[in-house]
């Protein structure tokens, strides 16, 4: 395969300084963003182990269900899940076939590159979209034990959505020069 180059797209160099300005500044609010979602990951993991330990301590030590302690663990796994996921966008640890469009030449490569991150961003919107109606619902809905209200739970899913297509946005621009670079191999992997 025919390594790419800077010269097979007609990019000038002010077109390439905006883009490098764009991508840091990109760049700069979602180190923000990290920071916080690990903070809130970090949080919710506590939370839950405890929770989980209080359950556990309640039904095996004391012959007691705790039910807020099932409740937190569960709502703090959702939560997880939702952050987890632009996590891992972050760092390209999704599932993707990729082998077509690394074959192909820089224009078209970048053509692929931004179709599949339409078709990500569409589904992104769709699933904001469609959590509105459980937003609205958990207005007037509380969780059974914990009695706090169901929009906080279900504000996950468009939080979540959000901060995956920002993750998506600052990746397609990164890999704008290399769409599709190829996979980097650790050394422990290669040993094994």
């Amino acid at each position: 395969m025919k390594a790419r180059t800077s010269s097979d797209s007609a990019v000038t160099g002010s077109e390439r300084a905006e883009h490098h300005i764009m991508v840091r500044a990109l760049a700069r609010l979602l180190w923000i963003v990290r920071r916080l979602v690990d903070g809130v990951a970090l949080l919710l993991l506590t939370y839950m182990g405890c929770a989980i330990m209080a359950q556990i301590i309640g039904r095996y030590v004391f012959n007691y269900s705790i039910a807020q302690a099932a409740e937190i663990a569960t709502f703090s796994q959702i939560w997880l899940v939702l952050l987890g996921a632009g996590v891992a966008v972050a760092r390209g640890q999704h599932v993707a076939i990729d082998m077509l469009p690394a074959r192909l030449p820089l224009p078209m490569a970048r053509v692929a590159l931004v179709a599949i991150a339409l078709v990500t961003v569409a589904f992104l919107a769709v699933l904001a979209w469609g959590s509105q109606p459980l937003l609205r619902m958990g207005e007037f809905q509380t969780s059974p034990a914990l009695r706090i209200p169901m929009k906080w739970i279900y504000l996950c899913l468009p939080m979540g959505a959000a901060y995956m297509a920002l993750e998506l946005l600052l990746s397609v621009l990164q890999r704008w020069d290399d769409p599709f670079p190829p996979p980097q191999v650790d050394d422990a992997e290669e040993a094994v």
